[in-house]
């Protein structure tokens, strides 16, 4: 992890989950878990005004074929959410193994805004900041795991 990782889940997610939690009475998860529904809905919100935008003669069969895979993934995405809320060792990992994702995501953020035409591109980059939000709010409020010390092995 970064200090940059760090420090954006040390100084606005972790006090967003703090005052969810003491404002609605939602975890972390949950609110995760809501971030990924968020990017479901504005991801089809954006799928439906790009689709809604052609005309008769412009083919939509990729944009759906696209829009299936990328809801093929979310669904992947949140099993795994799940298999990593109910487990101790999933929650301590979820901040160490996805940090290269939140990076990568974080820097195709503001792509998305140069690039972005119309209102579909906007729902598109909502659908990636609530992706994003939802990995950082996994990470946020554990600790990272401990490294066990291992002796080396002596030989006699």
């Amino acid at each position: 992890m970064t200090p940059f990782d760090t420090a954006i889940i040390e100084k606005v997610y972790t006090p967003v989950t703090g005052w969810v939690n003491a404002r609605f009475g939602v975890d972390q998860w949950r609110l995760a878990i809501e971030c990924l529904n968020g990017t479901v809905a504005f991801y089809l919100a954006g799928v439906a005004l790009t689709i809604a935008s052609k005309g008769m003669g412009d083919a939509i069969f990729a944009d759906l074929i696209a829009a299936f895979v990328w809801l093929v993934v979310m669904d992947l995405i949140r099993k795994a959410a799940y298999r990593q809320a109910s487990s101790s060792l999933g929650r301590q990992t979820a901040r160490m193994r996805e940090s290269i994702f939140r990076h990568i995501l974080v820097g195709i953020v503001p792509l998305s805004l140069y690039y972005g035409e119309g209102l579909d591109d906007l729902f598109h980059t909502i659908s990636l900041l609530f992706f994003i939000s939802h990995l950082y709010f996994k990470s946020c409020d554990m600790p990272p795991p401990q490294r066990k010390m291992q002796f080396a092995y002596s030989r006699m």
